[in-house]
């Protein structure tokens, strides 16, 4: 699997949203819409949060349509250095459109939950299975 693979079709999903201008996306990144399109979503941005299914590079592209998750179980982007164990929140990391396990312990480190870990991910994992828009 690899980011932003389907993991499970049932009740999965997807819309179609128009990709902001100038920007690039990658497969698997954490999205929101700015009002202007979507974007890889920065860990200052309130969501809802999408999860992109294809890349998208704006200056290749004629269209600036992709599709994304809404809800389901999709794999996803995600920062290395914490370990993360089904179950546990997810929330957008210091790296725009990954995520990273929801700190508890640090007040302040606080950024928006994207979703709940389907499985565990190590510190050194690049993608992790969320469940999105369970919220």
């Amino acid at each position: 699997m690899s980011a932003g693979d389907i993991v499970k079709e049932s009740l999965l999903l997807v819309e179609e949203f128009t990709v902001k201008a100038n920007e690039d996306i990658e497969k698997g990144e954490i999205v929101y819409n700015d009002g202007n399109g979507i974007l890889a979503a920065p860990n200052t941005a309130k969501g809802p949060f999408f999860v992109a299914l294809e890349d998208h590079d704006y200056s290749e592209e004629t269209s600036h349509k992709i599709k994304c998750a809404v809800s389901g179980i999709v794999e996803v982007q995600k920062a290395t250095g914490a370990a993360i164990k089904k179950g546990q929140f997810v929330e957008i990391s210091g790296t725009a459109g990954e995520v990273t396990v929801f700190d508890y312990s640090t007040p302040g480190n606080w950024y928006e939950v994207v979703g709940v870990a389907m499985e565990d991910a190590a510190a050194n994992d690049t993608t992790v299975k969320i469940l999105i828009g369970s919220r």
